[in-house]
C-alpha cells in the first residue's frame, strides 16, 4: 500500500465485522465487510440478491453507485492523517445492465491524487465474467471523525 498509513487500514478493516456493513446504509444493502486492499487501490464484492434488483430483473444503477461510492471511498483511507472523508462530487457511467439473483459485482477503486483537503478517486464495476459494467469518478473532502455520542 505505497504512501498509505497501512496501521491506519488495517486497524479500520478490523474493527468491521465481517456480517456488518462500513456504515449503516450498506448493512441493510448486506454489503458486508470491508473491501480488500491492494498496492493499486481496493476492492468490493457483491453477490447479488433479490432485493438489489430494479424493475427490469437487474442490478439496480444506485446500488452500483452505492458500491463505487464506499470503495472509492476506502482508497482514501490511510492517507488523511487518521481523517474520514465525504462525498462531494461522485459522477457514474453506466455501460451496460449490472446482471441478475445471483451475479457478482466486482467494484474496484484506485486514488489518483490526494491534497491537504481534496481526494481524487476513480472506479469501475465488472460482472464475473470481467464485462465492464459502469465506471465512477469522485471528488472526496478529508473531515475531522465525529466522536459518538455516550
Amino acid at each position: 500500500m505505497s504512501g498509505r498509513n497501512v496501521q491506519e487500514v488495517s486497524a479500520y478493516v478490523a474493527s468491521v465485522p465481517p456480517q456488518a456493513g462500513m456504515d449503516p446504509l450498506l448493512t441493510h444493502l448486506e454489503i458486508f465487510g470491508t473491501p480488500e486492499f491492494d498496492e493499486e487501490g481496493a476492492t468490493l464484492r457483491l453477490r447479488l440478491k433479490e432485493h438489489h434488483m430494479n424493475g427490469g430483473a437487474s442490478a439496480h444503477g444506485g446500488l452500483m453507485m452505492t458500491l463505487m461510492d464506499a470503495v472509492l471511498a476506502c482508497c482514501t483511507l490511510g492517507h488523511g492523517s487518521g481523517r474520514s472523508c465525504v462525498t462531494v462530487e461522485l459522477k457514474t457511467n453506466f455501460m451496460r445492465p449490472g446482471g441478475g439473483v445471483g451475479g457478482l459485482l466486482v467494484a474496484r477503486g484506485f486514488l489518483r491524487s490526494s491534497g491537504k483537503s481534496l481526494v481524487f478517486c476513480d472506479g469501475e464495476v465488472r460482472n464475473e465474467a470481467g464485462e465492464l459494467l459502469a465506471t465512477a469518478s469522485g471528488t472526496f473532502k478529508y473531515v475531522n471523525r465525529k466522536t459518538p455520542a455516550a
